[in-house]
């Protein structure tokens, strides 16, 4: 996945997690850039595309800000995982996994968090 959209994909489990709310400001552009060790251009993309989706909202010369319809499109967004994973374990059961075998890998998905 490429580093812009594991900030954005960042940005939004901040925001599901409560850590950030509608009208907190989101870190510069550059301090952001140097705590993950990235360019400032991948940051500045991330934003960007976040702004253009709406989840950010940009305020000329103040900085960015999480937008009143991000737990919006959090929520619509969550529901879609949800469908996704069902399916994909379902497609897993057909191909033959146990529920063993899918629970391992759940396991391991967890541990990764």
């Amino acid at each position: 996945m490429p580093i812009y959209e594991q900030v954005k994909a960042g940005m939004r489990g901040l925001v599901a997690r409560g850590h950030l709310k509608p009208g907190d400001q989101v870190p510069a552009i550059r301090m952001l850039a140097e705590n993950l060790v990235v360019n400032p251009n991948t940051i500045a993309r991330a934003y960007r595309e976040l702004v253009l989706e709406g989840f950010l909202e940009s305020r000329r010369g103040e900085g960015n800000y999480i937008s009143e319809s991000a737990l919006e499109q959090l929520g619509n967004g969550l529901e879609q995982a949800r469908i996704q994973l069902l399916e994909a374990i379902l497609a897993s059961r057909r191909s033959g996994l146990t529920w063993k075998d899918i629970h391992i890998v759940l396991q391991k998905a967890k541990g990764e968090e």
